[in-house]
């Protein structure tokens, strides 16, 4: 499905450095790495530029200053800025446009289910669920999914949808995957045609995407899209599918007019998709 991976393609414009790189810098950075009084003096050089806040000490992530320092060195020397951003942000680079609602989410990213449905195609709970169910949250979806708009080639479930972050262990850099922003909510199910597949490129349709999540973040701030193909039970839906996850925390009291507002949204999409595909 639609890429959003960090390599240069071929051709790409590359931006000068500010400052040369220093050669054969690894026989310094190994001998500070050796000696954790300069590994803790380089973190806190580092942290004195920060504003001091007791929300921000509580935000950050538990790192010790030696893998602080080998993340740094390690970033510099491989140029991989993802590498230094887990080790003071506990975000990736596409965590943080992830998280800033920038970029919709995959379905089942990396083979982790996500979102996960509560409800069959029915609306009826599911057995042996992963994730506790409030009874009254159960009845308020049902009530919502008994008045729902028949929409073509939309469902719509009672799920658990999170983000998530990527961050260091405290001793190492083994890399340790959280889950973040997690909620109960509505997730509306939107099939793309078929046909679009066979006209349009990713790069195409994710530029689509993009545009799409954007209005719904104006109009839906901190709803989450996601897009690609699900699977239910192991098993792929088939189609190519756009997601919103509405988190009841967020859009719980006035749900109706918020689903009213993201059907908008997403039958847009559709229709603009279509218009695209007849024009190529």
């Amino acid at each position: 499905m639609y890429g959003t991976g960090e390599n240069r393609q071929k051709g790409e414009s590359v931006m000068a450095t500010i400052f040369p790189r220093e050669e054969k810098a690894e026989q310094l950075f190994e001998k500070i790495l050796e000696n954790p009084d300069a590994c803790e003096r380089l973190k806190d050089t580092f942290y004195e530029h920060f504003p001091e806040s007791e929300d921000m000490d509580a935000q950050m992530p538990a790192v010790s200053p030696q893998t602080f320092t080998r993340a740094l060195f390690q970033a510099y020397q491989n140029k991989d800025l993802s590498a230094f951003l887990m080790a003071i942000c506990g975000n990736s680079m596409f965590d943080l446009l992830r998280n800033s609602f920038l970029i919709p989410i995959r379905f089942d990213d990396k083979g982790k289910t996500n979102p996960i449905l509560l409800t069959d195609d029915q609306g009826i709970l599911r057995e042996k669920l992963p994730v506790n169910v409030p009874d009254k949250v159960y009845q308020k979806f049902s009530r919502i999914y008994q008045h729902r708009e028949p929409i073509p080639q939309m469902r719509e479930y009672l799920a658990y949808g999170f983000r998530e972050e990527h961050r260091y262990g405290e001793e190492d850099l083994s890399v340790e995957s959280v889950e973040i922003g997690r909620h109960l909510g509505i997730l509306l199910l939107y099939a793309m045609p078929e046909h679009l597949q066979e006209h349009l490129t990713d790069a195409q349709v994710y530029v689509h995407v993009w545009d799409a999540l954007m209005r719904l973040e104006d109009v839906l701030p901190r709803a989450f899209m996601y897009y690609g193909k699900m699977q239910v039970n192991g098993q792929e839906t088939g189609s190519e599918e756009l997601g919103i996850f509405l988190p009841l925390r967020h859009f719980g009291d006035a749900m109706e007019r918020n689903i009213e507002q993201a059907n908008g949204i997403a039958l847009g999409f559709r229709e603009e998709m279509e218009r695209y595909a007849r024009s190529v």
